[in-house]
């Protein structure tokens, strides 16, 4: 399925993307806006280590949520509350 969306950008970098076309043109690779912007989005997301199908909706999905069924009982009453307190040995002190 093909989803339509369009993208304003200001005259700047309209001139700096066709720039770029001409430039990968005269190199002989001719490439539209469309796929140039779509290897750019593609190559951004791989320079940020996302993988493509990464991307999901749904929280459950997320590595955070599942390593959460690994969680293990401390035994220490009001550990979630008292935290820092209790990691740094505060006592009521900053």
């Amino acid at each position: 399925m093909i989803f339509i969306s369009t993208v304003r950008i200001d005259k700047k970098h309209l001139k700096l993307l066709d720039k770029l076309i001409s430039h990968l043109t005269l190199r002989g690779n001719k490439v539209s806006k469309k796929a140039l912007v779509a290897k750019l989005i593609e190559d951004a997301m791989m320079a940020e280590g996302i993988e493509e199908n990464e991307i999901s909706g749904s929280i459950t999905d997320d590595h955070a949520w599942k390593g959460l069924d690994d969680v293990f009982e401390l035994g220490i009453e009001g550990l979630s509350e008292n935290v820092d307190e209790i990691l740094y040995q505060l006592n009521g002190e900053e």
